[in-house]
């Protein structure tokens, strides 16, 4: 029997009510029909009826007096049932906590979907200087560090689907594959996102398959790599074995790294 492909049984109508969700969950606190319409490039009085549906079952709510549009508090009850629900999340959240609290800095859990990094908790640094936590946010994988370690591990054949634009942050990801692979570790110093250092460590599950990653961030002016990376992999190693990993780690490539003087270290991923 051939398995077909899970995008064939998209309901289009479900989409678009899904489209507006996300949309509501961006940067604007409320949007209106007219400018959803835009973003969405369907049809006003498609939106109005997608609004209007998502209203009566709690997911959004209209500010009557300006007409637009936000998040409903169903949509607060469906992200922390995800939170008490997932064992990933529920396994990981004192795991970070301890992390955050070791080294000083925020550490987060990233995970991998559809071209897209989330990060379903994260625990800011207490630090007066910090990079803030990252909480219900995505990025394009590929322009994450964390995403692209995640991508790497992506079997072959759908890795070279997602690489196949030949963009730079493809070459980045296939010139550091080999070692992305073997060390399940990734470190950027301030090219993907500026002054702030990026620490990634894989985390497996059962069958060792890579579930998610641990991010430490850092402000570049104060990133001790060589204490830190250390904790990052004992945490992420503590993870994996709760979450009935059997792999030892992949530590060798990082203590390749920890070992590299401060002059052999490469300044800066692509």
């Amino acid at each position: 029997m051939v398995k077909r492909d899970k995008s064939n049984y998209l309901i289009q109508s479900v989409s678009h009510s899904l489209d507006v969700l996300e949309e509501l969950a961006g940067s604007q606190p409320e949007i209106g029909v007219t400018e959803l319409s835009k973003r969405l490039k369907l049809h006003k009085n498609n939106v109005f009826r997608l609004l209007a549906t998502l209203e009566l079952r709690g997911y959004v709510e209209q500010n009557r007096e300006t007409e637009d549009y936000r998040l409903g508090v169903k949509a607060l009850q469906l992200g922390q049932a995800y939170l008490t629900h997932s064992s990933l999340v529920s396994r990981a959240y004192p795991i970070l906590k301890k992390l955050s609290e070791v080294i000083g800095e925020t550490a987060s859990l990233a995970t991998l979907q559809n071209g897209s990094v989330q990060f379903p908790i994260s625990v800011e640094s207490k630090r007066p200087v910090k990079v803030a936590q990252r909480v219900a946010v995505a990025y394009a994988a590929k322009e994450n560090s964390a995403g692209r370690l995640l991508t790497a591990q992506l079997p072959d054949a759908v890795l070279a689907e997602v690489l196949a634009s030949n963009k730079p942050q493809d070459v980045a990801i296939r010139n550091q594959m080999h070692e992305l692979r073997n060390t399940g570790f990734i470190i950027d110093r301030g090219a993907i996102e500026a002054d702030v250092v990026s620490m990634a460590k894989v985390v497996t599950g059962v069958s060792n398959e890579v579930v998610a990653a641990i991010e430490v961030l850092v402000p570049q002016y104060r990133a001790r790599i060589d204490e830190i990376v250390p904790k990052l992999e004992d945490a992420a190693h503590q993870l994996s074995t709760a979450l009935g990993s059997m792999k030892k780690g992949l530590v060798a490539g990082i203590e390749k790294e920890v070992s590299m003087t401060k002059d052999q270290r490469p300044n800066k991923t692509i």
